[in-house]
């Protein structure tokens, strides 16, 4: 999987996709849980980090989950599609598209998020 694809591309809603990276060294979440993907929003820019030890397919749900759950915290008024998920259900949906739409690419990824109502 090229992650340099995924550079400056341009989501929904006037959001900006700076860089995927791999990092070898463990995240952890907002509440001290060992993590596989950690994305930061800064304006309209987003970034991800995802952990480097996985296949291609973790990779791939983990940029699923990461761009969804990204988009929905750092919109003002997500779509209602997305207003009920918590963490189980980004997973699940990440998991869901990985398997309808295949790894994640720029060309998926933005239909993934069209599909949940980030359409602007």
């Amino acid at each position: 999987m090229n992650l340099t694809h995924f550079k400056g591309l341009q989501l929904p809603n006037g959001f900006t996709l700076l860089k995927i990276e791999l990092v070898a060294s463990p995240m952890s979440d907002a509440i001290g849980r060992p993590a596989l993907a950690k994305a930061v929003i800064e304006g309209e820019t987003i970034s991800i980090d995802l952990l480097a030890d996985q296949t291609s397919d973790q990779l791939s749900v983990s940029i699923y989950h990461e761009l969804l759950e990204a988009m929905t915290v750092g919109v003002p008024s997500p779509p209602q599609s997305v207003c009920a998920l918590n963490e189980a259900g980004f997973e699940k949906a990440a998991q869901d598209a990985h398997h309808r739409h295949g790894l994640a690419n720029p060309h998926n990824v933005l239909n993934f998020l069209h599909e949940f109502g980030f359409t602007e």
